[in-house]
């Protein structure tokens, strides 16, 4: 009696936690025989691997492990590359491996959960530290704000990459831009310090305020106390840009609502 396939290993983040999907069309099943659909739970990847579901006596057709045998050593030879590759320079960032803008939310998500909780697991290595950045990285480019926070907080402090207060203003400022709270008050602590960016009490308020508006305790506590330091005419200002900005934001999302009932 033959022994069932193992579950394949996804191509693009060499996960094997992988689940079986559907066939496409009847033209995509017939140019793919002996194989069968797949799609990754870590990255949600789908793609075409080795059937699992082999019976009694069934071989794996040649062209399959000849296709297995080049995943593999695709992923090996891109597992290499990565851990070989030079820490990201002062003036920007290397290229991310497979960034994918498109990837739905959870598993961007899932990509983020992953990639914190290896750099919280510092006994696993650098190799592990590497990749978890690198994820991070690629769960930020495709708009989860969390990892923009994240990201930015490493440039900052210089933990997993090189430090680099530009980078840090870059991704931070992302995510404040975004609406990300905490986004906001690290951004907000930016300004405050002139740490990537000019120094500025009043923008440092306005950010505080921002995040404060949307129930942040840490931007109440940092906005309080950037107020004490600002002159009448500053505090004046200042809470005239916080209201701008809360106006502009509301009216951006009238407009998206707005366009978004118009397409249905």
């Amino acid at each position: 009696m033959s022994t069932p396939l193992p579950t394949p290993t996804c191509p693009a983040c060499g996960s094997i936690d992988c689940r079986r999907s559907r066939w496409r069309s009847h033209e995509e099943h017939k140019s793919h025989p002996g194989l069968h659909p797949w799609r990754c739970r870590s990255c949600d990847k789908r793609f075409i691997g080795p059937d699992d579901a082999a019976g009694p006596g069934r071989k794996w057709p040649l062209v399959v492990g000849i296709l297995s045998l080049l995943s593999l050593l695709a992923i090996g030879i891109a597992t290499v590359s990565m851990l070989d590759r030079d820490d990201p320079l002062p003036g920007g960032e290397p290229e991310s491996a497979a960034a994918d803008a498109s990837l739905p939310t959870d598993a961007l998500d899932a990509q983020f959960r992953a990639a914190r909780a290896a750099l919280l697991d510092t006994a696993r290595g650098r190799e592990v530290s590497s990749d978890a950045v690198n994820r991070l990285r690629q769960a930020a480019e495709g708009g989860h704000t969390g990892a923009m926070v994240l990201l930015g907080k490493l440039y900052r402090s210089g933990i997993g990459m090189p430090q680099n207060y530009a980078l840090a203003a870059r991704w931070l400022g992302d995510a404040a831009n975004a609406g990300d709270p905490e986004g906001m008050v690290e951004f907000g602590r930016l300004h405050r310090s002139g740490i990537g960016v000019e120094q500025d009490a009043v923008q440092a308020y306005v950010w505080f305020n921002r995040a404060a508006a949307l129930l942040n305790m840490e931007g109440v506590q940092e906005r309080d106390s950037i107020a004490v330091k600002l002159g009448a005419d500053e505090l004046h200002r200042a809470q005239a840009l916080s209201l701008e900005a809360a106006e502009a934001e509301a009216a951006k999302g009238e407009a998206a609502a707005g366009q978004e009932d118009g397409s249905r």
